[in-house]
């Protein structure tokens, strides 16, 4: 009568199963990525820092438009609206500080509107013989209105800028939306050309990934051949090069993330030194964590999509 196997050594000669072989396969390509990368650290360096910098651009530029929509925000030559009423409709005025759309309200006599229209026309030595012949202050009381800067959009100053022409007393407004179309005409280029760099430089990433992988199958084709001679399956042999796609793209993102970090850091003074020129409280930070996620996950996805692409194609060009 035949001796039982013990339980251990049957458990031992068992096949492994299915997601055991895929692990064990993940974990092979995984290492033979990371050795052929220390194998050449240098040119690993040169691509990541190659990619980083075409990752960097888009980066950058969306920081800056970001960082001008901050200033438009801050900036103290927000649009003022200038409403011309009578002299004794102060306090209606001043009512107009609880509307949709107005931050604050401050009246201006007029007599503060003849000295600042003296001292700007310069007829200071000439005051009084200048009011003698216009028989008196000829100018109204002005209520300078400061919008909220949710109103800096045209239409909406427009808009408040009639509502509060029609109230009682008023004898005219006046508004300067010149210097605001300019402002957000200026920031809508920006945001456009911070898309097409971005897509243009992502093709890029794809190119020289795709390049890389292709170049590094001709390296290996002979054992391309021999792994589908012994049953390699096309998933078998592509896993690796993805692998290496995906971690040049991730140094790429990683060396992006980087240089803008020092860009920041370096143009930090002469940026403050100029916000506190114009009054402004603006400050130039550090990159923020989200943009370093974006460009490192960025980055390894768009190398694995090129080297996915360029392997895929070049694989079926391989016969065994």
């Amino acid at each position: 009568m035949p001796t039982p196997e013990p339980a251990g050594r049957a458990q031992r000669l068992a096949p492994p199963s299915r997601f055991g072989v895929w692990r064990l396969h993940q974990r092979l390509a995984l290492s033979g990525t990371l050795l052929r990368l220390r194998r050449d650290p240098l040119g690993s360096v040169l691509v990541a820092l190659t990619l980083g910098i075409a990752l960097a651009l888009p980066g950058l530029l969306s920081l800056a438009v970001g960082s001008l929509g901050a200033v438009a925000q801050d900036w103290n030559g927000t649009p003022r609206i200038n409403v011309f009423v009578e002299g004794g409709a102060r306090e209606q005025a001043e009512g107009w500080a609880a509307f949709d759309g107005v931050s604050t309200v401050a009246w201006q006599t007029p007599e503060d509107s003849l000295a600042e229209f003296v001292r700007a026309a310069g007829f200071e030595d000439t005051l009084t013989a200048t009011l003698d012949a216009l028989g008196g202050n000829p100018l109204p009381g002005v209520a300078v209105v400061t919008p909220d800067p949710a109103f800096l959009a045209p239409a909406r100053l427009r808009a408040l800028a009639d509502r509060l022409g029609r109230e009682p007393g008023v004898q005219g407004v006046q508004i300067d939306l010149d210097w605001v179309q300019r402002l957000q005409a200026g920031l809508g280029l920006f945001e456009r050309l911070t898309w097409g760099l971005g897509v243009l430089l992502a093709g890029g990433v794809l190119l020289v990934t795709g390049n890389l992988t292709r170049m590094a199958i001709e390296q290996r084709r002979e054992e391309i051949r021999v792994l589908r001679l012994v049953g390699g399956t096309d998933r078998f042999v592509l896993r690796p090069f993805v692998y290496e796609g995906m971690m040049l793209g991730a140094l790429g993102g990683l060396a992006a993330w980087l240089i803008v970090a020092l860009t920041l850091m370096a143009l930090a003074g002469p940026t403050d030194a100029l916000a506190r020129s114009y009054g402004s409280a603006f400050r130039l930070g550090g990159p923020p964590w989200g943009l370093g996620l974006a460009l490192l996950g960025g980055g390894g996805a768009l190398g694995w999509l090129g080297a996915r692409l360029a392997a895929g194609r070049r694989l079926r060009q391989i016969e065994p």
